[in-house]
């Protein structure tokens, strides 16, 4: 989960986020296009409390208000990961919100209109981070420095047997560059940056399979046609977001910049941000 980062320890304060064009946002115009899930980690070795459980607890509290349909936290472990991801996709190919899921209290999803996409938000940390690292990409490799909390600690494997090569670098299709300029420039720091390297233990390996299981979510939408039968949102996007401990970004400032990414990203797919709508 190791990546670089420069060093910069700038705090930010978010209370309501101007719009693009500076503006402060109307209840009109504050209705999301887009639903998140969000899912985080408990703890590994080396990390007896991880910063994406208490991040994930809080965000279960906004879920209403930040279109989330379901809040997860993960054991890290291989296993685990495989059988909690295919889950998260199969309920939104079947347009689910689950109330309860994972020990997560989500009552609030079950009331959110269909919404046009939906984003996957998967949170880990990387403890000797300095900022708040968007992940590009993954790569079909697992390499884990340490064994995972079932003891399997795999070396160069393919965590995606039958579709890509080893090594194979898969992307997400957020537009990370507009996404992230756009979070510097409402916040004037620098706090967040863009990462190609979401290290190769289990963050990589969820991202990954992740990444795969949304162009597979969005290759079926595009088969069926977009049909109004299907209960499939229109399109499907990933994200990995390594975090930083709370010794460096202290929680209240992670939580308040996570909810800011949330409110751009839906910007960025409904295409509102740079004039393109």
């Amino acid at each position: 989960m190791m990546a670089k980062t420069e060093d910069d320890e700038t705090k930010i304060y978010i209370q309501q986020l101007p719009d693009a064009t500076g503006e402060t946002e109307s209840p009109a115009n504050n209705r999301s296009r887009c639903s998140f899930v969000v899912t985080g980690f408990g703890p590994f070795a080396g990390v007896p409390d991880n910063p994406t459980s208490t991040l994930v607890s809080c965000l279960r509290n906004k879920a209403k208000q930040l279109s989330i349909r379901e809040t997860l936290v993960f054991d890290t472990s291989a296993d685990a990961v495989e059988k909690e991801v295919r889950g998260i996709y199969s309920r939104l190919s079947r347009n689910e919100c689950p109330n309860s899921s994972n020990g997560a209290d989500n009552e609030d999803s079950e009331m959110l209109p269909i919404h046009n996409s939906v984003v996957v938000l998967h949170m880990g940390v990387n403890y000797k981070g300095n900022q708040m690292q968007l992940e590009q990409c993954a790569y079909n490799d697992a390499t884990f420095r340490v064994p995972d909390n079932n003891g399997y600690q795999p070396q160069g494997k393919c965590i995606l047997e039958n579709s890509t090569a080893h090594g194979h670098c898969l992307q997400t299709t957020l537009d990370l560059e507009e996404i992230c300029n756009e979070l510097h420039r409402q916040q004037g720091c620098s706090i967040c940056c863009i990462s190609n390297d979401p290290g190769r233990f289990v963050c990589n390996y969820t991202y990954c399979l992740s990444l795969d299981q949304c162009q597979s979510m969005n290759f079926a939408l595009e088969e069926e046609g977009m049909q109004k039968k299907s209960p499939m949102p229109v399109e499907c996007h990933a994200l990995f977001l390594h975090v930083t401990p709370f010794e460096k970004i202290p929680q209240d400032e992670q939580l308040n910049f996570i909810i800011s990414l949330m409110k751009v990203i839906d910007k960025s797919v409904s295409g509102q941000l740079n004039g393109k709508t």
